[in-house]
């Protein structure tokens, strides 16, 4: 439960967690991501205002679902939401996704165009630019989403590799990068 008020340009007052507690809402805008932080210190919900969603929270709040549990150990991660924990990265994901057209999921890797696709998106990644991140995360599993997207999007206008790209500087931004020039050192500044 939320409930709001407006305090200004860039505060909500708010009232979250079904009464238990109140804190205050921020948002920021920087023109490509809106970020809201909910209570001083606590997690930040950050969005690009299209479909990419990145959930920061303090290393001690406990969390579950696609975002783990937060306890700072990898190996009993990957918890279901129906039969506990699983092994696929596929199975997990797929256990906490809301109901919709299963097209986009089902596209794997090597249909039509795909190859070309994720050269084209490896052009990105491997950008001069771009090469400051990789030694802290790599770049294979955002090539192959790269590719996915570019050849099983049906939006019109919409340059599926900016979006993945996009993700990418904001993982490597989390991890105190600073890579804000993304768009125009790849190219992608119209995008």
């Amino acid at each position: 439960v939320v409930s709001t008020q407006s305090t200004g340009s860039s505060g909500i007052n708010a009232e979250y967690g079904g009464g238990a507690r109140r804190g205050e809402v921020t948002y920021t805008f920087d023109g490509e991501i809106l970020t809201l932080t909910l209570g001083e210190g606590g997690t930040s919900i950050r969005w690009n205002g299209f479909n990419g969603v990145q959930i920061i929270t303090p290393p001690n709040r406990r969390t579950c679902g696609l975002c783990g549990n937060n306890n700072m150990k990898q190996d009993d991660e990957f918890l279901s939401r129906w039969v506990g924990r699983v092994k696929e990265t596929y199975t997990f994901i797929s256990s906490w996704q809301l109901p919709q057209n299963r097209e986009c999921y089902n596209k794997r890797s090597g249909g039509n165009g795909y190859q070309e696709a994720k050269e084209k998106c490896s052009e990105l990644f491997f950008n001069p630019y771009m090469l400051k991140c990789q030694d802290k995360l790599p770049v294979e599993k955002y090539e192959i989403a790269c590719g996915r997207a570019v050849t099983t999007s049906t939006y019109e206008g919409w340059r599926a590799e900016c979006n993945v790209l996009q993700s990418y500087v904001l993982e490597c931004e989390t991890q105190g990068l600073n890579l804000r020039r993304w768009r125009e050192e790849t190219k992608l500044r119209n995008s």
